[in-house]
């Protein structure tokens, strides 16, 4: 069984002494958003949009499975009132979130062609 035997330190240690920073010389780049810009580019209602688009989408499908092999006669206008309402919620759905998509992606990909790129220096580190 080894001992381990503790001595008093003989100076105060540094955070230096513990710890290697590295600074990475970087372009930081500054956009003029507008609030209704920043607005439109960070609103989570197209993602709603595309998530219902989904969920519609996925009823046209199943609705309309059950109409082609629905046998009892009395159930198929709902099979069908169910396959037409999801079918046209699906592409109203659709184009609102695509539009708003495009909408969006035209907006950063302008502020991203305005960028100002400025030159950030890295601080002298002395020891």
């Amino acid at each position: 069984m080894a001992i381990t035997k503790l001595t008093k330190a003989t100076q105060d240690p540094r955070l230096k002494d513990v710890m290697e920073t590295v600074w990475h010389k970087g372009t930081i780049k500054v956009y003029p958003v507008t609030d209704s810009k920043l607005d439109e580019l960070t609103a989570g209602y197209n993602s709603l949009h595309l998530v219902f688009l989904g969920i519609f989408a996925g009823g046209t499908i199943s609705s309309g499975i059950a109409l082609g092999t629905g046998t009892d006669v009395s159930q198929k206008p709902y099979y069908l009132a169910a396959f037409l309402t999801s079918l046209g919620l699906s592409i109203l759905f659709g184009i609102i979130g695509v539009g708003n998509y495009r909408r969006a992606s035209r907006a950063k990909t302008k502020l991203y062609q305005e960028s100002v790129p400025l030159e950030v220096k890295s601080p002298e580190i002395s020891n």
